[in-house]
C-alpha cells in the first residue's frame, strides 16, 4: 500500500464517521484494519498571483520537516515559497505499517 495525504477536515470526518481512528501519530482504517503512521503535511493547489508554477510545486505533497528544509513558511492554508505565495490544504501524509499479525 502506497503513502497517502488526508485533509483535516477528511481526516475529521472519518474520525467522526468511525472510519478511522487516530491514537498519537498512528491511523487505522477501520474497514481495512491498516494503520499508518502519520505526518503533519501540505499538498500544493495552485501559486497565487502566477500563470504558471515556477518552482513545480502544484499537486505535490510536502512534510512539514520538507517545508523547513526548503525554506518555505506556511501561514494559514499559505506557503511562502522564495517568491511565490501558493494555496495549500492542510493535512497528514500517512506511511502505511506493516499489517498486525
Amino acid at each position: 500500500m502506497s503513502r497517502l495525504f488526508i485533509s483535516v477536515d477528511r481526516l475529521d470526518s472519518w474520525s467522526n464517521e468511525g472510519r478511522a481512528t487516530l491514537e498519537g501519530d498512528r491511523m487505522t482504517l477501520t474497514e481495512l484494519g491498516r494503520s499508518f503512521a502519520m505526518k503533519a503535511a501540505v499538498t500544493f493547489v495552485r501559486a497565487n498571483g502566477q500563470d504558471h508554477d515556477p518552482y513545480d510545486l502544484v499537486g505535490r505533497v510536502r512534510s512539514k520537516e520538507d517545508l523547513d528544509a526548503m525554506g518555505a513558511e506556511q501561514l494559514g492554508n499559505s506557503v511562502i515559497y522564495k517568491d511565490t505565495a501558493y494555496d495549500v490544504i492542510d493535512g497528514f501524509v500517512g506511511e502505511p505499517l506493516p499489517p498486525s499479525a
